[in-house]
């Protein structure tokens, strides 16, 4: 069910408000995977970081319900920055009733069902094998090269193409089944190091001559379609998107590098760190102010970008400890735009998820990215040491990071897509190890199979 499931995601799922209808069908049928998968007790046992991950979407979701727990009028009103909703209720004669933290209940609660997809994507991978795993990054990959493809034809028509899915898009863009550009440079970003991984072969220091040939062919299919994808991400004209993929490539690159020859040359992780830092930094503070250089590499002037989240982390400090609530931005920032400074464009995030989550859940929400980053963090040693982590494991820690970079200056995790994907990631990163899976994909799970094999034939013959 897991690749199916992930297939929908993608196709369906590239829009947040614009798609709610398709978001609406994906978190129904992520509801019946989620019974199902608990109902046939499908999942392994889960211990260590397999059950963190579980703990941190269980905590999300738990901070997102606690905004919606309604307080009395005594307690709701002394909250910082609720002095407006106050006044607005005595301004009208209406005695104060009983409200939640979240000035946005009706957005915090989509938010909460929107859970329901990346929950459901982690237990589907959790219950999967080996194989069910693989099929999961064939269809990412044939859903990417689709994208570009359908991105090409969208460009080629031009702005009233009939191929643009969504109503709000960037249109004369490349944006492929998403509304946003930026989100399908993210989509091809995280699908390169699996790229890496498919292109890997962890027993290559005993390969025979057969295993050469078959090498070559796989190394000259998957550097076609990284070539694709690189290109893909190119003509997409994200500016994040640019910033991005030369790390990236080095993360593929890594990938490919430890699972082969069990360890990767310290010159190509300085280079690659000092290339990651050198991008990062640039896709927050370049000054792209070049005529509308900004808005064709990003969607979105950049001084209205650094303006905005400026804006809302002074706005946040308002809103402390427990923030104003999920969807509450667009409530909330023009109460602190300036006006002279103001722009037509309809601001509907922060473009910085940090920030953003800093605004609607404050604190908790600080906490809670703080404790998704250590565990990412934490599998550093894990999946890089010597003797430690698989070609698909290390390519989903590359395709996390990918994500939380992104979310510097965007806010991609927010579509259903993208939730999902990284759902996939952080689940086969940590999921329990399987028999199941391709013997050019692993060097020891197949030897602990064939012992298994070997057991039952013993048992058979002593049997008879």
């Amino acid at each position: 069910m897991a690749p199916v499931y992930l297939g929908l995601c993608l196709l369906l799922g590239g829009a947040s408000a614009a798609g709610f209808l398709a978001n609406g069908m994906l978190q129904f049928l992520g509801l019946i995977c989620i019974l199902i998968v608990v109902l046939t007790n499908s999942l392994p046992a889960l211990r260590g970081d397999a059950r963190t991950l579980l703990i941190l979407l269980g905590a999300a979701g738990a901070l997102l319900a606690f905004e919606l727990i309604p307080l009395p009028p005594f307690l709701w009103s002394i909250l910082p920055g609720r002095d407006w909703v106050v006044d607005g209720y005595a301004a009208m004669g209406i005695d104060r009733p009983w409200l939640p933290i979240s000035l946005a209940p009706d957005g915090t609660l989509m938010t909460l069902t929107s859970l329901i997809v990346p929950v459901a994507m982690a237990l589907l991978i959790f219950a999967s094998t080996g194989y069910g795993r693989i099929y999961c990054v064939f269809v990412m990959i044939a859903i990417a090269v689709l994208s570009i493809f359908l991105g090409v034809l969208q460009r080629m028509q031009g702005p009233d193409s009939l191929y643009y899915i969504y109503e709000i898009t960037n249109r004369g863009g490349v944006v492929g089944f998403f509304a946003n550009r930026n989100h399908l440079a993210t989509f091809l970003l995280m699908t390169l190091p699996f790229i890496g991984a498919l292109a890997a072969d962890p027993k290559s220091a005993s390969r025979s001559t057969d295993r050469d040939d078959s090498r070559v062919g796989r190394l000259m299919i998957t550097g076609c379609l990284a070539l694709l994808l690189a290109v893909g991400v190119v003509i997409v004209g994200s500016a994040a998107g640019w910033f991005l993929l030369l790390p990236t490539i080095f993360g593929a690159v890594a990938v490919l590098v430890r699972s082969e020859k069990g360890r990767v040359p310290p010159a190509l992780v300085q280079t690659g760190l000092f290339v990651a830092v050198v991008c990062l930094v640039a896709a927050i503070v370049a000054p792209l102010q070049v005529n509308d250089l900004g808005d064709k590499l990003s969607g979105i002037n950049p001084q209205l970008r650094n303006m905005s989240i400026r804006t809302t982390a002074m706005a946040a400090l308002d809103y402390l400890p427990f923030g104003s609530g999920a969807q509450s931005f667009s409530l909330i920032y023009p109460h602190y735009e300036d006006a002279a400074n103001a722009s037509l464009e309809f601001m509907n995030h922060a473009h910085s998820d940090y920030v953003e989550v800093f605004l609607e859940h404050g604190i908790p929400g600080l906490v809670l990215i703080g404790a998704a980053l250590y565990f990412w963090v934490r599998q550093t040693g894990k999946q890089w040491r010597k003797g430690k982590g698989e070609p698909l494991t290390r390519a989903s820690f590359i395709a996390m990071g990918v994500l939380f970079a992104h979310s510097l200056v965007d806010y991609p995790g927010r579509t259903a897509a993208i939730a999902a994907l990284f759902a996939m990631s952080a689940a086969m990163m940590v999921a329990p190890a399987s028999e199941e899976m391709p013997s050019w994909q692993t060097k020891h799970r197949r030897r602990s199979r064939g012992k298994k094999s070997a057991r039952r034939i013993e048992i058979a013959l002593s049997d008879q």
